[in-house]
């Protein structure tokens, strides 16, 4: 599992502001990204401190004090994607702009707000994907991301449901919107972020190391996708489809403050022929992260 050092996160605060300022974006001290900046700075000077003081500071609003770390990691993750990628500058102003909106813990969000987060997980997503040396952009309005290997090029509608009550509707509409950019070469996907509807609030994994984390995710996606096949069945009848269930949540030791996170996916593969499901089972296992 790789820890960050918090003088290394604390250094994007200054790229991400100069990154707005080159766009003529405003960023301003009381957005998100910024607060979590705030209770980072607040972490690394009690943590210099000694221990006590450091523990009774985390004690305060352990919440926000956490997740602060996991919210920074996600972020600088996202911004090293975006300056690294070749990226319309209208793309990039607008995600840029929802991302520094929203809530500050996942908790506080309602129906209402959900904007900045389901921009979050399209840009999680597109870093994920990126880090993989992979070939995926972003795209507006239809599909959100286009991802392109050797085998085919796979039009990416993200859903992030709010609750399992409203996975069905989230489903119908990716596949309304796949329908206006459907033809015989492109896979049509489908990618589900379960935060909301398998987490149901902020989580912090508590796990030995990675592969341990990894493990734990990996077996909540595939009992989930199992239990949502039905639904697939209902909703997508005889169209193709591959939905990816994507979970991400924040990773430590028993007696150490977490600083890192985990990713995994699951791919499920609906209705192919027998060839093209070989080939996209194929592209999926470059995709999901190993588990030895």
């Amino acid at each position: 599992m790789k820890k960050y050092k918090y003088s290394n996160l604390l250094f994007y605060e200054g790229k991400i502001k100069d990154l707005y300022s080159r766009l003529g974006l405003t960023f301003s001290d009381s957005n998100r990204i910024s607060k979590y900046f705030e209770y980072l700075k607040k972490i690394e000077k009690s943590r210099k401190l000694g221990k006590d003081k450091f523990n009774a500071l985390i004690k305060k609003d352990r919440a926000k004090y956490y997740y602060s770390q996991f919210y920074v990691l996600e972020i600088c993750k996202i911004i090293d994607a975006l300056l690294n990628a070749k990226l319309a500058e209208n793309i990039l102003k607008e995600k840029l702009t929802y991302l520094a909106k929203g809530t500050y813990l996942l908790s506080e969000e309602n129906i209402n707000n959900t904007q900045a987060r389901d921009t979050t997980f399209e840009l999680s997503l597109f870093s994920f994907l990126h880090a993989k040396n992979l070939q995926v952009k972003l795209d507006n309005p239809n599909p959100d991301l286009q991802l392109s290997t050797t085998n085919f090029t796979y039009n990416i509608e993200c859903k992030r449901p709010y609750s399992l009550k409203s996975m069905e509707k989230n489903i119908k509409k990716a596949l309304k919107q796949l329908r206006k950019t459907r033809n015989n070469v492109d896979v049509p996907t489908i990618a589900l972020s379960l935060e909301q509807v398998i987490l149901g609030d902020d989580l912090i994994l508590d796990t030995k190391d990675e592969q341990s984390a990894l493990a734990f995710l990996e077996a909540l996606l595939i009992e989930f996708y199992q239990d949502n096949l039905p639904m697939i069945k209902k909703l997508c009848k005889n169209e193709p489809c591959l939905v990816l269930y994507y979970l991400s949540c924040l990773t430590g030791f028993k007696n150490d403050l977490p600083m890192a996170y985990t990713t995994f996916i699951v791919g499920n593969i609906y209705d192919f022929d027998s060839n093209l499901s070989e080939k996209i089972y194929q592209d999926l296992q470059i995709i999901s992260p190993s588990i030895k």
